[in-house]
């Protein structure tokens, strides 16, 4: 018998979680420090707390952002999916997943356009197996993020010309854990060893017990989940009056620092059923003479092709394709703040600031930001590895926003995604082009903005690939996949004075799937 040992696999849990204590200091540093870093660039992120980001995990970004749906099957590689706790039961290995994004944002309006980049961590976030009907997750992701630099000119009477200007920078960052359950997965077990069964059996009452069985059975499929966050993070906000042509004015500086740091709950559920097997039409043209090898407890054979074996075993039955629908949602929740608040006038003289006054100087004011109620709902269609679809619809209710008891003015966002996974062979054998997974996906996003009467809309497409690395493995070996994923996508108009933003993302991640706490046995 070979047994992993407990001290490795503790171990492994340790570097992880000091990779992700990592993450957590050097994050919030990161954004303070250097507002390069900062995911954003954009003017819009002016408004409420920022511009949230699309926390998906690789598969979820490579297939238009979506995933309240998905689930994993027994076969490997395991994805990580951050839409929905629900979808932790499915986990059967452990996962571990990083990504890398680099965004780049084209700004354009009606006279003018500018380019900028940013790269920077994208997820970082571990799932395992806690129980069969008990799946687990924790990581980071970033929540919001602000980066803006605007100006707009003025004339005030008596006074002359005046520029208004707007800084912005900082972020929010979100770390979760994430607890998924099957509460009714013994359910079936139970029935077969309870008295009402035992009646039924003695009464021959067949029907009934298979009524009673499939109830049971489709009570196991029930999946809930429960996602624990931790709000933590700084937004700046720099306001300046600049009075170019007056000798007897002084300019002033606004200066806003809020501080994040609080807690808030998700909640998810998933139901998930396959359809009914069917026999797989080449087994049943292929005739006797081509077949050399025939399983039926394992439902597999190979055969002859041109002389040779095939590559292959293939099902005898093939699988009926796995539905699976989620919902989530999440309760108005108040995510307390504090505020540093300082005000100045000051003469520009070349690029140094003359500091003549403080007029404004409050510090550690306590207050809160309300993150409004969220809903959606999805589902998805699996046919073993070959294939996988999912669409989403979420809407979160936006006009219920508030900084303390001030509303925000935003809208309700409504968000539809669509994404399909392909695998070209499905046993996960054959050339290594084939046991690529190919994703393509596509997004519509009406965000919480309305400006100039016009509530901005947001659309991309989104295409990807899963590759395996190493592609063979032995048994207990680390399976893992490093992801490439593409989006591009435009947010705004230049029409009302607005500015358009076209986006061209790239997101580099690395999925690995082990097993921890393992016992491995050999009869």
């Amino acid at each position: 018998m070979l047994k992993t040992t407990y001290f490795k696999s503790i171990m492994k849990v340790a570097q992880f979680c000091t990779l992700l204590l990592s993450g957590v200091i050097s994050l919030p540093v990161l954004h303070a420090q250097n507002p390069s870093v900062l995911q954003t660039v954009s003017p819009y992120s002016r408004f409420g707390i920022g511009e949230l980001q699309q926390n998906g995990a690789m598969i979820n970004s490579g297939m238009g952002g979506g995933g309240i749906g998905m689930r994993n099957d027994t076969l490997i590689p395991q994805f990580i999916n951050f839409a929905n706790p629900a979808s932790l039961t499915s986990n059967k290995l452990v996962a571990y997943e990083i990504s890398l994004l680099s965004n780049t944002v084209q700004l354009s309006n009606a006279t003018a356009n500018a380019t900028f980049n940013r790269t920077t961590l994208g997820s970082f976030a571990l799932t395992f197996p806690i129980k069969q009907w008990w799946g687990a997750s924790f990581g980071i992701v970033p929540y919001s993020s602000v980066g803006y630099n605007v100006s707009n000119a003025d004339s005030l009477a008596g006074i002359g010309p005046v520029v208004y200007k707007y800084e912005g920078s900082g972020g929010v960052n979100q770390v979760f854990l994430s607890n998924g359950f099957r509460p009714f997965a013994n359910a079936p077990k139970q029935y077969l060893l309870s008295n009402k069964y035992d009646k039924l059996k003695l009464a021959s009452d067949t029907i009934a017990i298979k009524k009673q069985l499939r109830f049971k059975k489709n009570l196991s499929n029930i999946s809930i989940g429960i996602q624990t966050s931790y709000l933590f993070g700084s937004l700046s906000n720099i306001r300046r009056d600049v009075f170019p042509d007056s000798l007897y004015t002084f300019n002033t500086k606004i200066s806003k620092r809020t501080l994040f740091s609080d807690g808030y709950l998700n909640y998810g559920i998933q139901y998930a059923f396959s359809l009914r097997k069917s026999l797989n039409p080449k087994y049943i043209s292929m005739p006797d003479s081509n077949v050399i090898r025939k399983k039926i407890i394992r439902n597999e054979f190979s055969y002859l092709l041109n002389g040779q074996k095939d590559t292959a075993a293939l099902f005898i039955n093939v699988p009926g394709i796995r539905v699976s629908f989620g919902a989530v949602c999440s309760l108005p929740t108040q995510i307390n703040t504090s505020n540093d608040w300082l005000g100045q006038t000051y003469k520009q003289v070349g690029t140094i600031e003359q500091i003549r006054d403080t007029i404004l100087n409050e510090k550690n004011i306590e207050s809160y930001v309300t993150i409004p109620a969220m809903y959606g709902f999805g589902f998805s269609l699996k046919s073993n590895s070959k294939w996988l679809f999912q669409a989403d619809y979420m809407t979160q209710l936006w006009s219920k926003a508030s900084r303390g008891e001030i509303n925000y003015g935003l809208k309700n966002s409504q968000r539809i995604t669509a994404g399909l996974q392909l695998q070209p062979k499905a046993n996960g054998r054959g050339k290594y082009m084939g046991v690529i997974q190919y994703r393509i996906g596509a997004r519509w996003n009406q965000t919480f903005l309305e400006l100039n009467n016009t509530q901005l809309t947001e659309s991309s497409v989104n295409f990807g690939m899963a590759m395996p690395c190493p592609y063979r493995t032995k048994l207990g070996e680390p399976v893992s996949r490093a992801t490439v994923n593409f989006e591009y996508g435009y947010r705004g108009t230049t029409d009302l004075n607005l500015i358009r933003e076209d986006f061209f993302r790239l997101t580099i991640g690395l999925t690995i799937n082990d097993r921890w706490f393992s016992h491995y046995k050999y009869d």
